[in-house]
């Protein structure tokens, strides 16, 4: 737990607070409205008006604790006087290094949120704050954090009202009647319905969009009764739930609302127990909040659902017909080429042979368009199975794998020192493979291609870098490689799907990495995966 050091004019802050003579003085309604006011805006459980002393924080008003005062050093506001002029919104506590060692904190009390507004005297002394405290993390709207700020204020002006009020008498009463406008002002802020509901179901107080919702002026509502205004139906419903807060109970709950002004909008009502300094239940605090927006969004999000779920067994449809049957028939035209050139080449003239080698690279090519492409759309399907993978390991096996186009394009791999990654081995395996048959293929005529294999960490990601001595690729067409069925090079000196580099990409992408490339025409090119580093491991 960290201490809050004490402010440069400590010496003469207390001077100034001890002087207003505001300290131990008895419960004041106007304070506690401004409590209850904090409590509706935030929506918070509790509500305090906190001014600090040498030693203690001490309550001048508080809704929803016991407590009249806490020692100064665990007290939130000592940290929150520091900075005068800005509101302290610590929205998880546990986060902030702070206070997730204070025992409010850590304790039984389990606080969690904590908003807290400078009551700052015009000469400029911080005294304590206006602040709000719940038991869960929670995140403050720019309209609540102003309206916070401005019951801080209030405060601040009524402490200086109620010495004046000690001085004379006169002065009390307007300055009471100016604090009971600003409350009323106060109470027409915000971006939610809110409505303060006394013990016996009277409407106190209510804001402006509540006001806005129901279609009446302010005069129309105040004073009369739940009953009244939702009619007997209604009232019957939200009954249960106003005697069970009056117990002490917050209620949320959500229904949908006819309203005047708006119509029919879906709402989320939160209900919550407003105490006195005896902890006694009081009234209502009403908050609505018009979630009529985020339920159109769930039901668009909905049929969004519906349609990719649509899409995907259409998907898996056109996988099954690509996988059985336009198989079949590439099957038989491979099969019977092969045995008509095996058996029958030379029975036919010069030009039958030259359009028989055209049908058997044609059926070649589409059966090996037709594996890329399954590739391709069953990665979408795919599973990811992440865990440790040897790449050394890995990059030797493809040495096997790639033996016949080593041989015949009297090329070389060289390996490394490879780290082991965290990814799906069979996916890995597949992008290397794609990555090295390329540097194989795409070599420079005259000169034996060699394809290298290496690797570094850098900004969490193991990079795998597959460099090559081959052709290279132009810088206008880098960014475009990675493109379904990109082609650079004419079918009759370069054999692929193109096909090859896209699933490298989507392999990438699948494990939360991507690939990219460095290439200069004429010297080479390098490709990388980037794959990212387990969460902790250090770059």
């Amino acid at each position: 737990m960290q201490t809050a050091p004490l402010p440069p004019n400590e010496e003469q802050r207390l001077t100034r607070l001890r002087g207003l003579g505001i300290l131990d003085t008895l419960p004041q309604k106007a304070f506690d409205d401004i409590s209850a006011l904090a409590q509706a805006i935030c929506g918070t459980p509790v509500a305090l008006i906190t001014l600090i002393d040498r030693d203690r924080q001490w309550f001048k008003s508080r809704v929803g604790v016991d407590i009249t005062e806490t020692a100064r050093e665990l007290a939130f506001c000592s940290h929150a006087i520091l900075e005068p002029d800005e509101v302290t919104v610590v929205e998880d506590m546990c986060k902030d290094a702070r206070f997730q060692h204070n025992p409010l904190v850590t304790g039984p009390h389990n606080v969690r949120f904590y908003a807290g507004a400078p009551i700052v005297t015009p000469d400029g002394f911080a005294l304590g704050t206006v602040c709000v405290v719940d038991q869960m993390p929670r995140h403050l709207h720019s309209v609540q954090i102003s309206g916070l700020s401005r019951l801080s204020g209030l405060v601040a002006t009524l402490i200086e009202h109620e010495r004046a009020r000690q001085l004379e008498a006169a002065r009390s009463a307007r300055a009471a009647h100016q604090e009971h406008e600003a409350l009323i002002a106060m109470a027409a802020s915000g971006l939610d319905l809110q409505a303060y509901i006394d013990a016996d179901g009277i409407y106190r107080h209510v804001n402006q969009t509540f006001l806005n919702y129901v279609g009446a002026t302010r005069d129309e509502v105040i004073g009369t009764t739940m009953k009244e205004r939702l009619g007997e139906a209604t009232y019957n419903l939200v009954g249960a739930r106003m005697a069970r807060v009056m117990a002490g109970e917050t209620v949320i709950y959500q229904r949908i609302s006819h309203f005047k002004a708006a119509g029919t909008r879906h709402m989320e009502i939160a209900l919550l127990p407003v105490r006195d300094p005896q902890g006694q239940v009081t009234g209502v605090v009403m908050r609505g909040r018009d979630i009529q927006e985020l339920k159109n969004k769930e039901i668009q999000l909905g049929q969004t659902i519906a349609q990719l779920e649509k899409k995907t067994l259409e998907q898996e449809r056109f996988i099954h017909v690509m996988s059985h049957d336009l198989r079949e028939p590439i099957n038989a035209i491979n099969n019977f080429t092969s045995l008509l050139h095996a058996e029958h080449a030379q029975e036919l003239v010069p030009d039958a042979q030259r359009y028989l080698g055209f049908v058997r690279a044609g059926g070649q090519r589409l059966a090996c368009l037709l594996d890329d492409l399954l590739r391709y759309v069953r990665l979408d399907r795919h599973r990811l199975a992440a865990g440790p993978v040897c790449v050394a390991t890995m990059a030797a096996l493809l040495r096997d794998d790639l033996g016949a186009a080593l041989a015949q394009s009297h090329g070389r791999l060289e390996i490394e020192p490879l780290p082991t990654v965290q990814a799906d081995a069979a996916l890995l395996h597949m992008a290397l493979k794609h990555l090295v048959a390329n540097g194989l293929a795409f070599a420079r005529p005259g000169v034996a291609p060699q394809v290298r294999v290496s690797a570094t960490r850098e900004k969490g990601f193991d990079q795998i870098h597959v460099d090559d001595n081959g052709q290279g690729i132009a810088a206008e067409h880098q960014a475009c490689v990675f493109d379904l069925f990109k082609r650079l090079h004419p079918r009759k000196t370069h054999v692929g799907s193109g096909l090859g580099l896209p699933i490298c990409k989507r392999i990438a992408a699948l494990h939360g990495g991507h690939v990219s490339v460095q290439s200069e025409p004429g010297v080479g090119s390098r490709f990388t995966l980037h794959l990212p580093l387990p969460h902790g491991t250090p770059s």
